[in-house]
């Protein structure tokens, strides 16, 4: 029956996979009279990958042939009852996440492990028994959507080792002291070079690793794991618009028949509305983590050094669509880097108020795992105490460690020996005070304030302990390229792989030469030589496709390769091995597997179908009933599409034809709406349980995402209402 009703159907789709053109009884009557295709009073839309395989449905005497000319049935996009009930029943299952995760009336929420895949049923279900879309295309999108949670979870396996490794070579906690020596471990200097750099990973790579990567940094730094995750993501908004060199607008918009001068208007429009936003909210979002008083006493340095990332962003976008994250990052490092050191516009930070502030030192740094030298279970934290202790007390506590590490590192110095003991080796502690010294000066008797500035430099005299005091000339700059080179050259990997014109990144992608396999009725498997992983006509269905590119994607390259050429460099020192912190990386992967993939699968069951899908008829419906008003809610459709998909890229294909009808059926700038739908799309991504789920595994976060929710949507609905207005003027 299946093959029958498959063959029956005849179908024709453009080369765009869900551009779909409807065939009506006219073309149907050209067909012999025992080809029964459907009932004339049903509108259906028929689709079939070769546009002149008229006969195909006739011809076609098996499943194997129905599947070579690509025969698939695409039924009516719209419900029994009615345009507005079809809104509703699209809209449910996105309705039920939302009260399931921030629930109302004190509620408990719902852990997205359950929430995510109930809510991928509810949309299974609605697209079967209310749309009544075709059954293969509906179940192929679940298996679909299965695989698809394989990027996101691989994306965060790779996160995941490359701290460890850097927590367990002591790379990382040497990353963070001298990241102290710069700032004085001032936190608005440090979510200013913070800021930088993740935006210009994001121009490099997209694919959510600006969070993974920044976050755990300023955990490592001090700050709240919440508060760092919340400001990362909010953060990040600012810069996916021109994620992984333009891909939101030039694949996002690419079937919409655009040309270049299109894409160059549409990514200087929303540099203008970024801009505008981020010199309005950043400062606020900055508060999030320190104080709010310590942003305003430090705006003008907050705002030079957003300028030093935002204004390059803006003026690489009049020329190029693909660059302005990528260049404003570095350029934003190259500004802040000097704003610091010159202490312009940035005050100095008072330990003792800010012990009494946040409850921790401003030097102190704080461990991202069991393996990192500042944590607790450290033995080079052995020597904490409840009391400052003398100075004897201290050497005598700490020699027998030391004398440890000497045998491994001969360049070693302790640290409680004079500087005339240590002769040219700079063994003095530059960045932090003895703790005694401290509370003298401070004139404070306060035991438990001496407890805590005690305990904040514990961290620094671990971290000298295990890799020896900083050095000066060219021992420092041998040291500092060494124990920096795990980020620096994941960077540099994620640019030389990302930009098109290197011309490695069609090499890592390329699908020919490849293999196949053919799976029956499940799908046909091919495997490139680019060790590209694809599932082809999945369920049989023309057109359903799955692509995993192992090398493309920030896994292997370059997360796991950084990760492993760290371990060989220091394999001595190495608290675990790297059998240990890949078992470490897979039970911290495995928890929000189930998650994730309910998300994916939720996001396929959105958007496959083309028009027919129920993301494309909220839209469409929307956007019709609507008319002018469309305009208020623009931006707030492409939040919603990076809401439910995680990605700028996919609600920009969701929604981009939508958009684009919409302008044309008003009259208005069809490039400055389409500059709503992006920059709303890169506002979404604040509130997007993908990235939230993402960023919380990678930081050891264990935290219900509805809570982050909670903090980072009044952020993202001020910088739609800011986009909003400010692309006004392009409009009309």
């Amino acid at each position: 029956a299946l093959v029958t009703s498959a063959c029956n159907r005849l179908a024709h789709l453009n080369p765009t996979r869900g551009a779909l053109r409807s065939h009506r009884p006219a073309t149907m009557s050209t067909w012999d009279e025992d080809v029964h295709p459907i009932n004339a009073t049903d509108a259906s839309i028929y689709v079939c990958n070769d546009e002149d395989s008229y006969a195909c449905a006739h011809d076609c005497v098996d499943l194997l042939g129905c599947d070579a000319c690509g025969c698939a049935v695409q039924s009516d996009p719209y419900g029994p009852w009615g345009r507005a009930m079809d809104v509703i029943m699209c809209l449910l299952p996105i309705l039920f996440l939302i009260i399931a995760t921030v629930p109302p009336f004190g509620w408990k929420p719902m852990p997205t492990s359950r929430s995510l895949p109930l809510s991928a049923f509810l949309m299974f279900m609605v697209r079967l028994m209310y749309l009544a879309s075709d059954p293969l295309l509906v179940s192929g999108s679940v298996i679909l959507g299965l695989h698809e949670a394989l990027t996101p979870l691989s994306i965060m396996a790779g996160a995941i080792c490359l701290f460890e490794t850097m927590e367990s070579t002591n790379c990382l906690p040497y990353m963070m002291r001298e990241m102290k020596a710069l700032t004085g471990g001032h936190g608005v200097a440090e979510l200013c070079v913070i800021f930088a750099f993740a935006t210009m990973v994001e121009g490099a790579s997209g694919f959510g690793t600006p969070v993974a990567l920044g976050a755990p940094m300023l955990i490592s730094l001090g700050h709240p794991k919440f508060e760092s995750v919340v400001t990362l993501l909010l953060a990040n908004t600012f810069a996916t618009v021109f994620g992984a060199a333009g891909t939101p607008i030039w694949f996002g918009f690419g079937s919409l028949g655009l040309s270049e001068s299109d894409w160059d208007a549409i990514g200087f429009m929303s540099a203008v509305a970024l801009c505008v936003a981020a010199f309005l909210l950043l400062p606020f979002i900055f508060g999030i983590v320190v104080p709010f008083k310590m942003v305003k006493g430090n705006i003008l340095f907050a705002l030079l050094s957003v300028a030093g990332t935002m204004l390059p962003l803006l003026g690489i976008s009049v020329v190029s669509y693909e660059f302005p994250s990528l260049v404003g990052g570095i350029v934003g490092l190259g500004v802040a880097v000097p704003l610091i050191t010159y202490r312009v516009g940035l005050k100095e930070v008072d330990p003792k108020e800010s012990v009494h502030q946040s409850g921790r030192h401003p030097l102190d740094i704080e461990p991202l795992s069991e393996r990192s030298c500042v944590h607790a279970s450290s033995a080079f934290m052995s020597t904490r105490r409840t009391e400052i202790p003398s100075e004897s007390e201290t050497t005598e506590a700490v020699l027998p460690i030391v004398s440890e590490v000497d045998e491994e590192n001969d360049e070693y110095e302790p640290l409680n020996r004079s500087a005339s003991e240590a002769g040219e080796s700079n063994v003095s502690f530059s960045l932090m005070e003895d703790a005694s010294d401290a509370n003298l000066e401070s004139g404070t008797s306060d035991v438990g304030l001496s407890e805590r500035i005690e305990d904040a430099t514990d961290s620094q005299r671990a971290i000298e302990m295990a890799i020896g005091p900083r050095k000066s000339g060219w021992p420092y700059f041998k040291e500092f390229l060494l124990r920096t080179s795990p980020i620096t050259l994941t960077v540099l990997l994620l640019i030389i792989t990302r930009i098109p014109q290197i011309g490695l990144n069609e090499l890592l992608k390329k699908t020919e030469p490849a293999f196949s396999i053919y799976f029956g009725s499940y799908a046909i498997f091919r495997l490139s030589a680019s060790l590209v992983f694809q599932l082809e006509d999945i369920l049989t269905y023309p057109g359903l496709n799955w692509k995993y590119e192992l090398l493309y994607t920030p896994f292997i390259i370059p997360f796991v390769l950084v990760s492993v050429i760290t371990y060989l460099i220091y394999r001595k020192e190495s608290s675990d091995t790297l059998c240990g912190i890949f078992g470490t990386v897979y039970s911290r992967v495995k928890g929000p597997a189930v998650a994730l993939a309910g998300a994916l699968t939720l996001v396929q069951l959105m958007t496959e179908g083309g028009v027919a899908s129920p993301a494309s008829i909220i839209g469409i419906v929307l956007s019709d009933a609507l008319k002018g008003g469309w305009i208020a809610i623009a931006a707030s459709i492409g939040a919603l599409g990076s809401f439910f998909s995680g990605s700028t890229t996919v609600s920009n294909l969701t929604f981009g034809s939508v958009q684009q009808i919409a302008a044309t059926s008003i009259g208005v700038n069809v490039n400055a709406m389409l500059a709503l739908q992006v920059v709303g799309a890169s506002a979404g991504n604040g509130i997007c349980l993908n990235n939230i789920i993402s960023a919380c595994t990678v930081t050891g976060l264990t935290i219900s995402e509805g809570k982050i929710i909670a903090k980072t949507w009044k952020f993202v609905v001020a910088f739609i209402v800011i986009a909003t207005l400010v692309l006004l003027g392009f409009l009309f």
